[in-house]
């Protein structure tokens, strides 16, 4: 499997991780330097983004419409990625298409994100 190919599946795992709040799975896949810059204009580190996870985000179903995964060096790749969700935050709606950019690092040999940011809920 192409690294792109690779990527491409590893972002899947996390979002479909996340809509079955599998922790360990998204703690996998983390960095444990990750941190999100969200839409809510709040910067995230890996530990805030895993308890929010279990416990203030809620997504029901997350559904990618478009990525695209570009290699810049042997273990660096930056995904461009269009998605579609729905959510809550705190008990706010929180659905509808999002754009989100991500980073991901390969360290002792595995894919890991150590970067998101997200725009959105966007206007159709």
């Amino acid at each position: 499997m192409s690294d792109e190919a690779e990527i491409a599946r590893l972002e899947e795992e996390w979002m479909q991780a996340w809509v079955r709040k599998d922790l360990a799975a998204c703690e996998r896949l983390l960095s444990d330097d990750f941190i999100l810059t969200s839409a809510r204009g709040v910067l995230m580190p890996k530990n805030d983004w895993l308890a929010n996870a279990t416990w203030t985000f809620h997504c029901d179903r997350f559904q990618w419409e478009d990525i695209r995964v570009r290699l810049v060096g042997d273990d660096v790749a930056v995904v461009h990625g269009r998605s579609h969700q729905t959510a809550s935050v705190a008990g706010q709606d929180w659905s509808g298409v999002f754009l989100v950019t991500d980073v991901w690092a390969r360290r002792d040999g595995r894919w890991q994100v150590v970067a998101r940011h997200g725009t959105g809920p966007l206007k159709d």
